[in-house]
């Protein structure tokens, strides 16, 4: 998504986004050297986070082979950024080349350049709407092709929340996408958590560069509130490392992690 930091009309082609920072911490290959300098600037404050990104990005793909070994084929992945390196249509495709993915972002640079990612894959496509629309989303062209919404629908929300204020009600917004899918339908939400470190890491952005990523940080008690009427999968919302685990992914003091996620299933 976007970062909300002001900027003149000329200044705004050049302005840097969370999308594009993240694929630079993902090793991509979508983003600019103002994009790459932003990301130094962020990783020099809060040195965790770009470990963090990678993190949820190894949780996204345990999160997907266990949405498709319960038999769901489709996926809206909202607020979703540039689809590349490992992103939801590489891994549910691999393991199932019958997947459909449709990808939502409202930053309409990352939606041209998500659209020309998954242009040649005709069981992916990328919308540009505003995640706090789901009846534009559900209505768009792309989601009536690739979604059918008498089958289950895994909808995703990584890292996505954070960008919604409190005064917009995330818990609402997630409520509308859960009304608007079948039974069996799953949700799944990655979310930053408050921490001393992240504020501490901001607030030295603030000093030395300016205003820093605008995010709302919530703790785990509040999103428990963005599942209700769900039925919360094992092992329940937990720190990132902790959600399915694979041998081959050993983290030391995973409890600490202050990135959350959990996911639910539509009764």
């Amino acid at each position: 998504m976007a970062l909300p930091v002001p900027a003149t009309d000329q200044q705004k082609a050049e302005q840097p986004s969370i999308a594009r920072v993240h694929d630079c911490w993902l090793e991509g290959s979508h983003h600019s050297d103002l994009d790459r300098q932003y990301a130094d600037q962020i990783a020099l404050c809060a040195p965790h986070v770009p470990y963090l990104v990678r993190e949820s990005r190894q949780l996204l793909r345990r999160m997907v082979g266990f949405l498709v070994e319960q038999g769901v084929r489709q996926f809206l992945d909202l607020g979703t950024g540039i689809p590349t390196r490992g992103h939801v249509h590489e891994i549910a495709q691999e393991l199932d080349p019958s997947c459909r993915v449709v990808y939502v972002d409202n930053d309409p640079r990352v939606a041209a350049d998500g659209a020309k990612v998954v242009a040649d894959n005709g069981g992916a496509a990328f919308v540009q709407a505003d995640i706090r629309r789901p009846d534009e989303i559900f209505g768009a062209k792309e989601s009536r092709e690739l979604l059918d919404r008498s089958r289950p629908v895994a909808v995703l929300l990584v890292e996505t929340l954070l960008f919604l204020r409190d005064e917009e009600d995330p818990a609402a917004v997630v409520k509308a996408y859960v009304d608007a899918v079948c039974p069996g339908s799953y949700v799944g939400i990655v979310h930053f958590s408050q921490n001393e470190e992240l504020d501490q890491g901001l607030n030295l952005f603030s000093r030395m560069f300016g205003a820093p990523p605008i995010v709302t940080l919530r703790d785990r008690d509040v999103l428990v509130d963005f599942f209700a009427g769900l039925d919360l999968v094992e092992p329940g919302i937990v720190p990132v490392p902790l959600w399915r685990p694979e041998d081959e992914d050993p983290v030391l003091n995973p409890e600490a992690v202050q990135v959350h996620a959990g996911l639910g299933r539509k009764p």
